[in-house]
Formats: C-alpha cells, structure tokens, sequence
C-alpha cells in the first residue's frame, strides 16, 4: 500500500496498487483524488516506509556522547603526550655512566699521590654510601621517565581516538538499520 497526498487538503491516502489509474474520494474533504498510473504510484512511499523514516534518520545521541567523550579525551591525552614530548626533547643529557667514570679516572691520574691517600683515607672514615644520586643520574632518569610518559600518553590517545571513530561508526550503522 502507498501514501498519496490530496491535492485539496494534503490528508494523506492509502493506495493499493490495483487501484492504480483510476480515482477515490478523499475522506477529509471529499474531493475526487486521481490516483497515478503503477509506474509512478511505486515511486510514492509505501505505508510501512512511514513511520521507520523518522527513526532512521534520528541520530542515536548514546553513540554520539561516546563519541565526543572519547573524543575529548583523546585529544586531551594527545596534548599531554606533546607536552611530554617537548620536555623530554629539551633535556640535554651528555654525561652518561661511562663518561663520569672516565672523567673520574682521569682527574685522579692527574693527582698527586699523596693526596689520592689523603682521599682514600677520607673514604675510610666516611661511608661510601651515596646520600642521593648524582646530578647527571636524576636528570637521565627525568628524561626516561618523561619519555615513556609521552609513549603511554600518546598510545592511550591513539585507543581513545580509536574508540571514538569506533562509536561513531555504530552509531551510523544503528541509525541507517
């Protein structure tokens, strides 16, 4: 069955396609409404098409809060992950382990011997525990540890960017079904 409009009062008509060509009363105004031929009363919408076009064409607002949570986190993370990023890109770490054992072995090759035993002796009174760690080993640990939080930010943007394209895909796929 079709829906026709009546040209007078635009009540809406059911059509069957037997009725195809000739004409009916309108119950509204009581006009005589012509019904189209069969080739143009098929491109009418149909009885059942109208009331599944509204919610069809209604977006589904759960999927679209999804989508713009996750969204919004994601491109909070992602700042994060750049702000991470260009304080680790701004540290300069050019002693390394190695180098200030070098730079160590070679000041005390430059040193009398007298004053490496007065050194040593010094090292037998006071303890050889460090209180804290040299300058050089927080700043290297300050730049890893600034690194892996830009990883861990940005790979946690890239799962949250990814969920929100997710849901607004099924959000789509349920509105169009």
């Amino acid at each position: 069955m079709y829906l026709l409009s009546c040209p007078n009062c635009h009540a809406e008509l059911t059509v069957t396609p037997a009725q195809a060509g000739d004409s009916t009363s309108c119950p509204q105004c009581h006009a005589d409404v012509a019904i189209p031929k069969l080739g143009e009363l098929r491109e009418l919408p149909q009885v059942g098409d109208a009331p599944d076009q509204p919610a069809a064409t209604a977006p589904s607002g759960g999927s679209t809060i999804v989508f713009l949570m996750l969204g919004l986190i994601a491109v909070a993370l992602l700042v994060g992950a750049g702000y991470n990023a260009v304080r680790w890109a701004m540290i300069e770490t050019t002693t390394t382990t190695e180098s200030h054992l070098a730079e160590i072995e070679e000041s005390y090759a430059r040193v009398e011997p007298a004053s490496v035993i007065l050194e040593f002796e010094d090292m037998e009174v006071r303890s050889l525990d460090l209180v804290s760690p040299y300058t050089y080993h927080v700043v290297v640990t300050k730049k890893s540890r600034l690194g892996w939080n830009a990883v861990i930010t940005a790979s946690l943007a890239l799962v949250c960017g990814i969920g929100a394209f997710g849901a607004a895909s099924l959000g789509r796929s349920e509105s169009r079904s």
